[in-house]
């Protein structure tokens, strides 16, 4: 049976990424978040057969149960699309530990496992595409351990794309600026120049899904991140860090 298997399906890029796989012919999609009330709604949307699979990636229950599921289905991942992320922004020392173990717990650990659990499935010459972000080309003032743990998936997606290329297995890191989601609508005292960058989940959705396509490393949607991360290559990270307001 063919499939794609979506983690943070409840909303935004997730979402949006379900919607537009939902035209690829594949047997199943496989919507991973922990609301199934929001999971459903995302399913509504879609013609393709759906199971909705309420899990929360911060409790390691949760990868047994997707590889035995994977394993009784006789499932082949077509495309593995891991975007459950959360995110809190403020002076590290303002944050609070459960936000921070939070960010850690899910943009870390649960992409990792949920690559580990996934990845025996994934079929030879299928996509993975792991959603991180332009905050992870920098260190950011103020949004410090969201920046650090998509510095991480951008590090371990580039890791894996070389150990599973023998598989023809594309790994994209799709790295967006300001998305406007609910993820970025709940953020606190949001500098307004990030406001102007906005970017629609759709958009990022049909990008990362092409670049998949054409097997690229790394995925940024628009010009203004694109400048972002080639700054990061041939500047100081000591100079950048200097213009952070």
């Amino acid at each position: 049976m063919k499939i794609s298997l979506i983690s943070g399906a409840s909303s935004g890029i997730g979402a949006s990424i379900a919607r537009e796989l939902d035209s690829y012919g594949l047997d199943e999609l496989w919507l991973i978040g922990r609301s199934q009330d929001k999971l459903m709604l995302t399913a509504s949307s879609l013609t393709t057969k759906t199971r909705i699979l309420a899990l929360d990636l911060s409790d390691n229950q949760s990868f047994d149960s997707i590889t035995k599921q994977l394993s009784s289905a006789h499932a082949k991942i077509e495309y593995l699309v891991l975007s459950a992320g959360v995110g809190s922004n403020g002076r590290f020392d303002s944050l609070s530990t459960e936000k921070i173990k939070g960010m850690l717990d899910v943009n870390v650990a649960g992409l990792t496992l949920m690559l580990k659990a996934s990845l025996p499935f994934v079929s030879n010459g299928g996509k993975i595409i792991n959603i991180a972000s332009a905050a992870g080309f920098l260190p950011q003032p103020d949004f410090a351990v969201y920046s650090a743990t998509k510095a991480y998936v951008i590090s371990l997606s580039r890791a894996i794309r070389r150990e599973v290329r023998k598989n023809k297995i594309s790994v994209t890191a799709v790295c967006p600026g300001p998305v406007d989601t609910e993820f970025f609508s709940s953020l606190e005292n949001v500098k307004e120049y990030k406001r102007k960058h906005l970017i629609s989940p759709e958009k990022v959705a049909r990008g990362a899904l092409s670049a998949s396509k054409r097997n690229k490393a790394i995925y940024t949607p628009t010009l203004s991140m694109k400048l972002v991360h080639l700054a990061s290559k041939i500047l100081p990270t000591s100079l950048i860090m200097k213009f952070y307001k």
